[in-house]
C-alpha cells in the first residue's frame, strides 16, 4: 500500500509538471519542430497518466463499478491511440497531419465508451428485476454514433472530397457529441448522492473544459491557426490533468463509495431513451438526405444506403437483445413458479404444487388403465399417496422451543427425501405432516417405500445445529390410485387421499412408529342392468372395502432426552405459562 501511494504521488508530480512545462513553453518557444515534438510527447505522457489512474480502479469489488471504470479506461485508451497516430505524423514523419485526418473517427468515438459508463450507473442500488446495460446496449450506442459520423462527415472525405465541408461537418458533429456527453454527465450528477456525486461533478467540469479546448483547437485547425505546442494545447493539458485527478479520486474514495437507494426506472429509462432516440433518428435523417439536403447525388445515395444498412444492423441487435430479454423473463417466471411451489422452511414442495400437478398425474394413470396399457403386465403404472406424520413432535416444540422444532422438521424432510426416488415428490402437507406422491410405481411394492421412510426417519438420531441430538419416529398411512384397476375413474384421487388419511389415523391410534396401507379387497364389478337412482353409489360403497398392510418402524437408539437442568425446567415452565 505504501509503495502504491508513493507511485501515485510521483505520477501526480509528473502530470502537474508536464502541464506546467507545456504552458510555459507554449508562450516562450516559437513555432518549430522542437516545440511540436515537445507538445506531442507531453500529451502522450499525460494521456498515459490518465489511462493509468483510470485502470487502477478496474480492480473494484462491485461489478458495475468495475464496468464503469473499464469503459472510462477504454475511452481514454482510444484517445491515447489517436494521440500516438498524431505524434507519428508530426514527430516520426516530420510532416503536417493531413486534413482530413484518418484518426478523426477514433477521436470522435472515444467519448462513446464514456457515455456507456454513465449508463451503467454504479451509484444506484442494484435491482435484479431490471436488465442491466450490457454489451448489446453499448453496441447499439456505438453503432448509432458511428452512423452519425459516417452520415455527416465521411461523404466529404471519400465520396465527394471537400476539405472545407469536411472540417465544418466534423466540428458541428463533434460539438454535438460533447453537448450530449455533458448533458448525460450533468443529468447523472444531479441525480446522484454521496461520493459518486463528487466523481460525477469533477467529470462534468473536466468534460466541459475538454469540450471547449478541443472545439477551439478543431476550429483553429480549419482556419490554419493551430500548431502543436501552441496556446490552444494549454487548456487541453489542464483538462487531461483533471481527468487524471478523477481517476486518483476514485482510488481514494473506493472504500467510501456506496450505492444509494433509488427507483429502478433510472437505469431502464436511461438505456431505453438512448435506444429510442437512435432508432427514430434513422428515418428522419434518411428523409432529410432525400428531400431537404442539396448534397450531390452520390452523397445522397451513399447516405440512403448507409441508413438502410444501419437499420438492418440495429434491428438485428435489437432482436438479439429482445430474445435475451425474453429468455431472462422466462427464467424469472420459472423461478417465481418454483418459489411459489416450494415450502420456505423445508425446501420441499407445498400444497399449491399438488393442486397444480395432481390432476395431470391422475389423468395419465387413469387413461393408461382405461386403454388397457397398464393391465398387460406393465409395471410402475400406479400412484401411491403416503401421508407421514412426525410422532411426538408437539413435545419437541414444548421442551426445546420452536426453533429446534423447525430444525428438526428440516432434518426429517431431508431424511424422507433420501428414502424416496427422484420421480417421487415430497410435499409439506401442513405443520409436522408430509405427503409423498410416488409416481410411476407398483401397488404390489408400495410397502417397500413406506418401510424405507420408517427406517430413514426412525433409524438414526437427528443432529441439529445447536448440537442437540433427538430421536424421532413417524407414522405413515398410504393408499393407491386407481383404487379399482378395471374402473380407474370410479374413485377419484381425492377419495384415495382420504383413505390414506384414515390409514394414518389408524397407525397413530395403534401406537405410532408404523405404516398402514389401504388396498382394495375386491375388484369393481360394474352393474350392467338398470340401476335405481343412488344404486351405483351404494354398490360402489359396498365394494370399497379395504384390506390393510401394517409395517412396524425401527426403535430409535436414543429417545428424545428429558429436561434435566433446573434452567431448562424453568424455561419449559415459562413457555407453558
Amino acid at each position: 500500500m505504501e509503495k502504491r501511494l508513493i507511485a501515485r504521488d510521483k505520477c501526480w508530480l509528473l502530470a502537474a509538471g508536464l502541464v506546467l512545462a507545456e504552458t510555459v513553453v507554449s508562450f516562450v518557444v516559437p513555432h518549430s519542430y522542437e516545440l511540436t515534438a515537445f507538445g506531442d510527447l507531453t500529451q502522450c505522457l499525460l494521456l498515459l497518466c490518465v489511462l493509468q489512474s483510470m485502470l487502477a480502479n478496474v480492480t473494484a469489488t462491485e461489478q458495475r463499478t468495475r464496468l464503469f471504470w473499464a469503459l472510462m479506461t477504454l475511452g481514454c485508451g482510444i484517445w491515447l491511440c489517436v494521440q500516438f497516430l498524431w505524434t507519428y505524423f508530426e514527430v516520426g514523419l516530420r510532416s503536417d497531419v493531413p486534413n482530413p485526418f484518418v484518426g478523426d473517427v477514433a477521436l470522435f468515438l472515444h467519448l462513446v465508451p464514456m457515455m456507456g459508463a454513465l449508463a451503467v450507473r454504479p451509484d444506484l442500488e442494484r435491482d435484479e428485476s431490471v436488465v442491466q446495460p450490457g454489451g448489446l446496449d453499448f453496441a447499439l450506442l456505438l453503432t448509432w454514433w458511428l452512423y452519425l459520423y459516417m452520415f455527416v462527415v465521411i461523404p466529404w472525405q471519400y465520396v465527394s472530397p471537400n476539405a472545407f465541408l469536411y472540417g465544418r461537418s466534423f466540428d458541428a458533429l463533434y460539438v454535438l457529441e460533447h453537448l450530449v456527453f455533458l448533458g448525460c454527465v450533468g443529468r447523472v450528477w444531479l441525480r446522484s448522492f454521496g461520493m459518486w456525486k463528487l466523481i460525477y461533478g469533477q467529470l462534468f467540469a473536466a468534460g466541459l473544459l475538454y469540450a471547449l479546448s478541443s472545439t477551439a483547437a478543431s476550429v483553429a485547425i480549419d482556419l490554419g491557426h493551430y500548431y502543436t505546442g501552441s496556446v490552444y494545447d494549454d487548456p487541453l493539458g489542464i483538462s487531461l490533468l483533471w481527468f487524471f485527478a478523477i481517476g486518483v479520486l476514485g482510488q481514494k474514495l473506493a472504500g467510501r463509495m456506496r450505492t444509494s437507494k433509488n427507483t429502478s426506472t433510472e437505469r431502464r429509462g436511461w438505456v431505453s431513451g438512448l435506444a429510442m432516440v437512435a432508432i427514430l433518428s434513422l428515418p428522419v435523417l434518411a428523409a432529410w438526405a432525400t428531400y431537404v439536403s442539396h448534397a450531390p447525388g452520390r452523397v445522397r445515395n451513399f447516405r440512403l444506403l448507409l441508413t438502410l444498412a444501419t437499420m438492418m444492423v440495429m434491428g438485428l441487435l435489437l432482436w438479439i437483445k429482445q430474445h435475451r430479454l425474453d429468455k431472462q423473463i422466462a427464467r424469472s417466471n420459472q423461478q417465481l413458479r418454483e418459489d411459489s411451489y416450494t415450502d420456505l422452511l423445508t425446501g420441499s414442495k407445498n400444497r399449491r404444487f399438488l393442486t397444480a400437478t395432481i390432476a395431470a398425474d391422475a389423468m395419465r394413470v387413469a387413461r393408461g388403465y382405461a386403454l388397457g396399457e397398464n393391465t398387460s403386465g406393465k409395471r410402475n403404472a400406479d400412484l401411491v399417496f403416503y401421508l407421514i406424520d412426525c410422532d411426538h413432535f408437539k413435545d419437541v416444540n414444548d421442551r426445546h422451543g420452536h426453533e429446534v422444532g423447525d430444525q428438526m422438521l428440516i432434518e426429517i424432510a431431508r431424511q424422507i427425501s433420501s428414502a424416496i426416488r427422484h420421480s417421487d415428490v415430497l410435499i409439506r402437507w401442513g405443520g409436522d405432516e408430509f405427503l409423498v406422491v410416488s409416481r410411476f410405481t407398483n401397488r404390489d411394492e408400495a410397502s417397500i417405500l413406506a418401510e424405507r421412510v420408517l427406517q430413514a426417519v426412525g433409524g438414526e438420531l437427528c443432529t441439529l445445529k445447536n448440537g442437540v441430538q433427538l430421536g424421532c419416529s413417524c407414522s405413515i398411512g398410504w393408499a393407491v390410485f386407481p383404487w379399482f384397476v378395471r374402473e380407474p375413474e370410479a374413485v377419484g384421487y381425492e377419495e384415495v387421499l382420504r383413505l390414506a388419511d384414515g390409514a394414518l389415523y389408524e397407525a397413530k391410534k395403534a401406537g405410532k412408529n408404523q405404516a398402514i396401507g389401504m388396498l382394495p379387497t375386491v375388484e369393481y364389478e360394474p352393474q350392467t342392468k338398470n340401476v335405481a337412482p343412488g344404486g351405483k353409489e351404494a354398490r360402489l360403497s359396498e365394494q370399497m372395502v379395504a384390506r390393510t398392510v401394517t409395517i412396524s418402524g425401527p426403535t430409535c437408539s436414543q429417545p428424545a432426552p428429558a429436561e434435566s437442568s433446573t434452567a431448562s425446567k424453568a424455561a419449559a415452565a415459562s413457555r407453558l405459562v
